[in-house]
């Protein structure tokens, strides 16, 4: 995640378990480093515009290089079939599809 208005997007959707902020005051690397000390495997979900499409592929060559396998199949399924490009915009999304499907 990329900052605390992002952890409560999330949580507003009910994602549970941990959940890592990146703007904290360290640098790519030594969060990246942070991660792989503690993990083995994790899902990797940056926003969707330019930069955070740059900020997922930096993060998943350096994690990836380091032995941690990285998950990006929700970042790509966003990408893809959601038309936001942050995810503090995913709840908002998500609420309108619903009203959308029980309009239907």
């Amino acid at each position: 995640m990329e900052g605390r208005n992002d952890l409560k997007s999330l949580r507003r959707l009910r994602f549970n378990g941990e959940i890592l902020i990146l703007n904290r005051g360290t640098s790519l690397i030594e969060f990246s480093d942070t991660i792989a000390r503690k993990y083995r495997r994790i899902i990797l979900l940056t926003d969707l515009d330019t930069k955070g499409c740059d900020l997922e592929r930096r993060m998943n060559q350096y994690l990836t290089g380091i032995g941690v396998d990285i998950d990006v199949y929700l970042w790509n399924f966003l990408r893809k079939n959601v038309p936001i490009k942050t995810i503090e915009e995913l709840p908002s999304e998500y609420e309108r599809q619903y009203e959308k499907g029980l309009q239907a």
